[in-house]
């Protein structure tokens, strides 16, 4: 049966074919054909018709002409398809989707091994702070120096510091609200610069941890190439003074490389897989250089973010015209204010919004139609998305806690206990989206699972006035970091990426005191 052009005329020969004891019904579309409508007729994933009666006892299918014709009346002998016993059958959609558990184990490998390595720098400092200046370079003791400076600032500076932070969370999410397409490609810029840099950063301390080798130097640097253009040097630094070692260089052109790809190709619906791998080094590298004074400033800063997710996501559905959530249509671009009432219009005849970068997305893999998904005209498969605040905020927390690990001689059991937390937190996050079917702010779940175990731990322990205020015995540190047997290891990492390129520091939302570079 060919769709009629005309309203109302598919039900009415439905209609008739039941009444004809017809078993089922084959509604043949060609594709890509305009009707009545202005826009041309596809079959996808969110197809349906508004003047077909859903309540019909008789089973109607789609399918394209051409497909019927050409490769369903083929199948019989002589191609008029008379001995054809067609039976159609979809399998049941999955509440549960593996897309979860990939994200799931992304998320939980990058708060673990950004805190992990944020604790390594922890020690590097006090081996520095042990070792004194004849076996430590004058740079890196700056660095330490100005980062225990950072640890004590006023109580009024980190008031005021957490301020702005939300002014400026809270600022960046309004223009991309109201200016989301010139935000969306100015972060996709930033996102490609920085995560050369953290690509980079993350590949060196790799490669230096398990490789002695690659210790040759380039013959040039920064400043001589400066200086033979300009006749001067504009770039001050040791990193620019300094000759580059040549796995450095080398590791710094495919970091280059493999962001500018993505950048061009990102609208590919396969360009996910570069954005995640992007954006996991993106994570890792600012949790590892990111470090909190102590608890209470945490636990204010997460506070804030707990409020400010909950009031984005549920509250401004009821101030918005349209009834959206600015979160949610800011990050994927999605406007909840569309009606059942018209015929829907496939992705190829409209504009898809661009997703903010800052966003890990899967596929919805146990999908059992994403075989049938035609990305020519879907453009995009329908994925499982986090956004990176949700891995890096609790983030913060995580950190924390492997480095009071390494303070007070706990065995990681800091760590573990938060990293269990969040990783339970993001499952109670998945449930309820599967059991709500719609967006979750996943810090309401994430800041009470993470925060709440070291709280209760810390009391247990009693050490959270310790923990609270952040004021650790001078003689412990010391007398851990001279028996720790990481110390060593912790060296290694931390000198391994000061390879030839100066990292980027990145201050995302909530970063208080100390961005070590």
């Amino acid at each position: 049966m060919k769709n009629a052009s005309f309203k109302r005329a598919l039900q009415y020969e439905v209609d008739q074919l039941a009444s004809r004891n017809a078993s089922a019904a084959i509604i043949l579309i060609d594709k890509g054909r305009k009707y009545v409508t202005k826009w041309a007729d596809y079959l996808f994933s969110e197809f349906y018709d508004p003047d077909f009666n859903q309540s019909t006892k008789l089973p109607a299918f789609f399918m394209y002409t051409a497909t019927f014709f050409n490769e369903m009346l083929q199948l019989s002998s002589d191609g008029s398809g008379r001995e054809l016993l067609l039976q159609f059958y979809r399998p049941l959609n999955s509440r549960w989707d593996i897309s979860m558990l990939i994200i799931w184990l992304i998320a939980v490998f990058c708060v673990t091994l950004g805190g992990y390595w944020a604790a390594l720098r922890k020690i590097y400092e006090e081996i520095v702070t042990l070792r004194g200046p004849h076996q430590i370079s004058t740079n890196v003791m700056q660095k330490s120096r100005s980062c225990l400076n950072d640890e004590q600032m006023t109580t009024s500076a980190n008031c005021l510091f957490i301020i702005i932070i939300m002014l400026v969370v809270v600022g960046v999410l309004m223009l991309g609200f109201y200016f989301r397409g010139v935000m969306v490609f100015i972060f996709n810029i930033l996102l490609a610069i920085i995560g050369t840099f953290s690509i980079h950063r993350c590949l060196t301390a790799l490669f230096g941890s398990i490789c002695k080798c690659g210790h040759c130097r380039v013959c040039i640097s920064m400043n001589d190439i400066t200086q033979s253009i300009f006749r001067r040097d504009l770039f001050n630094y040791e990193c620019c003074t300094e000759r580059p070692l040549v796995m450095s260089v080398v590791v710094f052109i495919g970091a280059a490389s493999f962001c500018v790809t993505w950048f061009t190709i990102r609208r590919d619906p396969y360009a996910f897989v570069l954005l995640d791998i992007i954006n996991i080094t993106v994570c890792i590298h600012i949790l590892k250089g990111i470090r909190f004074p102590n608890l209470m400033w945490l636990t204010v800063l997460l506070t804030c973010m707990f409020m400010y997710d909950i009031f984005m996501v549920f509250i401004t559905p009821f101030l918005t015209k349209n009834g959206c959530s600015v979160m949610i249509e800011v990050a994927a671009g999605t406007d909840c204010s569309k009606t059942n009432g018209g015929y829907p219009i496939a992705p190829i005849n409209t504009e898809i919004p661009e997703k903010f970068p800052m966003l890990f997305q899967v596929p919805r893999l146990s999908d059992p139609m994403i075989s049938c998904i035609d990305l020519a005209i879907e453009k995009e498969f329908h994925p499982v998305i986090l956004g990176l605040g949700d891995i890096i905020v609790p983030g913060y927390l995580i950190c924390f806690c492997f480095t009071v690990d390494f303070v007070v001689r706990t065995r990681y059991l800091y760590g573990f206990i938060s990293v269990s937390g969040y990783g339970i937190g993001l499952i109670v996050t998945f449930v309820a989206l599967t059991l709500m079917e719609t967006a979750q702010p996943a810090l309401i779940y994430l800041i009470p699972f993470t925060l709440g175990p070291i709280i209760i731990l810390a009391l247990i322990r009693r050490e959270f006035k310790v923990l609270w205020i952040g004021d650790f015995p001078k003689s412990e540190n010391s007398s851990h970091i001279s028996r720790n047997s990481a110390a060593d290891t912790a060296s290694s990492a931390v000198n391994s990426g000061s390879i030839g390129f100066d990292e980027v520091s990145v201050t995302l939302p909530a970063v208080l005191p100390c961005n070590t570079g």
